[in-house]
C-alpha cells in the first residue's frame, strides 16, 4: 500500500497524541509521515476529510481482544481459526486471546504448543490462554510453568469457575513469578446449581442471580489477598456490585484488573423486543438491569475497568434454536464490538479516545510485556499495526455476510454507527473497505 490518508484524526494513547485534521502517509506497510498536510508527487490520496460538524475518521493502533472463543479444535462448524481471524480483522482487531475451553481443552504444554502452531500463519496474532486446571474441572492445577514456557500468555478456565480459593491462591503465587495473569470467570457454580435446582454442569443453567457473580468476585479477590502476589484478571463483569468490589480491591492496593463486554455495555433487561430465537440474548453472565449497565459504562470511562473484550462466542444455529433454558450461552462480537460501543454502549462522541485506549493500551497492559505483544503505537518508519475507522458510518448488521462462521447475535438487523475501513497488521493489509479506501497496491492478505 502506498497512499496518503487525508483529514483523519490520529489517536495514539501511549504516544499522548490525539490530533484531528492529519494526513498519514503509508508506504510499503510503514507509516512514513503524520502531518497536517502532506503532498508527495505521484502518491495517491484517499481524501477522508469530513464535512463541517462531522467527526473525522480515526487512525489508531490495532485493537487487542483479551477474550475470544474460536472453537478449534472441537467445533469447526461454529468457528475456525481462519474464520475467527477474518472476523477479527474486519472488526479492527490485530491481536486476540483465545480461551482454553476447546474440545479437548488446552490444558497441557503440548496442547498449548499445538494451538500456537495452528495459529502461526494467520496475519491476526492469536495468543493462547492455557487452562488453569486439568479438564477445567477445578481439581488439579495444570503444569503452569511448562504451559507458560510453551507460549501461554495467561492461565484461565473461562466458561467454568470451579477452582477453590485455595487452589486459586496457589496459582496466583506461581504465575506471579512467571509474569502472567490468572483470568477468572467470576460466577459461583455452587450458587448457580442451587438457584437452578440442578446437579452437574451449570453452563447452560438460565438462572444466574447477581449474587453468583459478586460472591465469585469477592472469593477471587480474597484468594489474591492470601497469595500476596500475582495478577488477578476478572472477565466480563456485568453488575454494579462487582464494580464496587473491584473498587475496594483497588483501594487495598491489590493487583486486580477487569474487562467488560460490548453486550454488557449496551444491552440490559428487560429488552424492548425479544430476538428470535430468544436464546440469541443468552450469555454468561446474563444481561442485567439498566443500573448495572450504567455502572459498567462509568467504570470503563474512569479506567476502573481497563479493557473492552468481546467474549466472542460462536455457536451453531441448532445450539441457539433450542428453548432458552437449554440453549448454549454466548454471542459473537468481533465484528460488532466497535459499533456497539459507539452507538449504544456509551463510548461514542467525547468518549471515543477513551474507547480507543480501552481497546488497545488497556488490554496490552493487562497482558504485560512478557506476552510478547508489541506496544500499541503508531511509530514513524515502523511497520504499521493499526486500524482506520469511521465513527459515523452507518451499517446494518447482517446486511452483508459476516466473516464469522456463526451468526448468533441479537444485533442482526440493527442499524449501528462505526465502520472499520482498513486494518493493517505488521505492515500487511488484512482488511479493507474498497469503496472508502480504494488505493492498495498489493492484494489484501487472506486470513
Amino acid at each position: 500500500m502506498n497512499a496518503i490518508l487525508r483529514g483523519v484524526r490520529v489517536i495514539d494513547p501511549l504516544g499522548r497524541l490525539d490530533a484531528p485534521g492529519q494526513d498519514v502517509w503509508i508506504d510499503g506497510g510503514k507509516i512514513l509521515a503524520i502531518y497536517h498536510h502532506i503532498d508527495a508527487a505521484g502518491v495517491p490520496v484517499v481524501d477522508l476529510t469530513p464535512p463541517d460538524g462531522v467527526d473525522p475518521c480515526v487512525l489508531c493502533p490495532g485493537f487487542i481482544d483479551l477474550h475470544v472463543h474460536l472453537r478449534q479444535p472441537g467445533d469447526d462448524e461454529a468457528e475456525t481459526l481462519e474464520t475467527g481471524a477474518r472476523a477479527a480483522a474486519a472488526g479492527g482487531f490485530t491481536h486476540m486471546v483465545a480461551m482454553a475451553n476447546t474440545t479437548p481443552p488446552i490444558d497441557t504444554p503440548e496442547r498449548v504448543a499445538e494451538a500456537r502452531l495452528a495459529a502461526s500463519n494467520l496475519p491476526v496474532s492469536i495468543l493462547q490462554v492455557a487452562a488453569l486446571t486439568r479438564g477445567l474441572d477445578g481439581e488439579e492445577l495444570v503444569d503452569i510453568r511448562k504451559c507458560v514456557e510453551s507460549g501461554a500468555v495467561a492461565l484461565g478456565d473461562d466458561g467454568r469457575n470451579s477452582v477453590s480459593p485455595r487452589q486459586l491462591a496457589i496459582a496466583l503465587a506461581e504465575t506471579a513469578h512467571l509474569s502472567r495473569a490468572v483470568f477468572v470467570h467470576p460466577e459461583d457454580e455452587e450458587m448457580i446449581a442451587q438457584a437452578n435446582g440442578t446437579q452437574g454442569s451449570v453452563t447452560r443453567s438460565p438462572i444466574r442471580p447477581v449474587e453468583t457473580e459478586t460472591r465469585a468476585v469477592n472469593l477471587a479477590v480474597r484468594a489474591l489477598s492470601h497469595a500476596r502476589s500475582g495478577h488477578l484478571h476478572l472477565q466480563h463483569l456485568s453488575s454494579e456490585g462487582s464494580v464496587a468490589s473491584l473498587r475496594r480491591a483497588r483501594h487495598q492496593g491489590l493487583a486486580v484488573s477487569a474487562e467488560v463486554t460490548p453486550h454488557h455495555l449496551s444491552m440490559w433487561l428487560p429488552v424492548a423486543e425479544e430476538p428470535d430465537p430468544q436464546a440469541l440474548r443468552k450469555v454468561n453472565p446474563p444481561l442485567r438491569g439498566e443500573l448495572d449497565r450504567v455502572a459498567l459504562v462509568q467504570a470503563l470511562r474512569e479506567g476502573l475497568i481497563e479493557a473492552v473484550a468481546t467474549d466472542h462466542a460462536p455457536h451453531r444455529a441448532a445450539e441457539k434454536s433450542l428453548a432458552y433454558d437449554d440453549a448454549a450461552p454466548g454471542m459473537i462480537g468481533l465484528e460488532t464490538a466497535l459499533a456497539t460501543c459507539i452507538t449504544i454502549g456509551g463510548m461514542g462522541g467525547e468518549w471515543l479516545a477513551t474507547l480507543v485506549e480501552r481497546l488497545t493500551v488497556g488490554p496490552h497492559r493487562i497482558l504485560g510485556p512478557a506476552s510478547g505483544v508489541p506496544e500499541p503505537r503508531l511509530r514513524i518508519g515502523e511497520s504499521a499495526t493499526c486500524t482506520l475507522f469511521d465513527p459515523n458510518a452507518e451499517w446494518t448488521v447482517g446486511e452483508t455476510p459476516l466473516h464469522s462462521r456463526s451468526r448468533n447475535t441479537p444485533l442482526i438487523g440493527a442499524r449501528l454507527r462505526g465502520t472499520v475501513l482498513l486494518t493493517l497488521a505488521g505492515g500487511r493489509v488484512i482488511h479493507q473497505d474498497p469503496a472508502r479506501v480504494p488505493i492498495v497496491s498489493e492484494q489484501v492478505t487472506s486470513v
